[in-house]
């Protein structure tokens, strides 16, 4: 069963704009972030240099690309010309302006979808692919497959994939199998206060709930 959970905000669209981008996340093939003249969310697709991951909270300008481009998996996505450029830094504090009115209604379904997974061949890209939630006792652990983020919001359990890259190389690198709260503080340097949640690429047919990026509020 699938419901709405928040209603599509508007991005730049226009071919050689220039998008100015508050990042959030890293993906494979671009960046999740904000649209700091609409205040939507954005995936970009872009090249990615590998040791040159742009971080979260980072401001960067691209370009919009020529050419009709829709996901119904991802209806916020955008081709940029080329990587964004770095302009600039915004501290968490000074990025909620853009955030808070962007964070998930308090109601469940998260993203809308009960599961949390869906067949690609049902999205019509008429709901949104990211949003960004407020957990309450936040975990990780290693599982079949890779880590993945156990959190609670609204009274409801969620277990989803962690692909947050900065998070996962600091896993790795200790080796741990598990952690909480403590000691993501530790890892991170900052409390687990936010969630970006997306749905993936479509993964032998069927879009997952991600966490994307575990971000500090202040």
């Amino acid at each position: 069963m699938v419901a709405m959970a928040t209603i599509l905000r508007q991005r730049v669209a226009e071919v050689g704009a220039h998008l100015d981008l508050l990042v959030l996340a890293s993906e494979p093939n671009g960046s999740i972030g904000v649209d700091l003249a609409s205040g939507a969310f954005v995936r970009a697709r872009h090249p990615v240099t590998a040791g040159r991951v742009l971080r979260p909270f980072a401001v960067a300008r691209g370009e919009l690309a020529a050419g009709e481009m829709f996901d119904a998996a991802q209806p916020e996505l955008a081709e940029l010309t080329g990587p964004p450029r770095p302009t600039s830094h915004l501290h968490p504090r000074r990025a909620d302006r853009w955030l808070r009115p962007l964070l998930h209604p308090r109601r469940p379904p998260l993203l809308g979808l009960t599961g949390n997974a869906i067949p690609y061949w049902t999205l019509a890209g008429d709901r949104p692919s990211v949003s960004l939630v407020e957990p309450d006792e936040v975990g990780v652990a290693r599982a079949p497959g890779g880590f993945v983020c156990r959190f609670m919001w609204e009274h409801t359990f969620h277990e989803l994939f962690l692909r947050d890259r900065r998070l996962l190389a600091a896993l790795e690198s200790r080796r741990l199998q598990q952690c909480g709260e403590r000691q993501l503080h530790h890892l991170l340097g900052h409390s687990p206060d936010r969630l970006l949640v997306a749905l993936t690429a479509p993964i032998q047919g069927y879009c997952y709930k991600a966490v994307m990026a575990v971000l500090p509020r202040r």
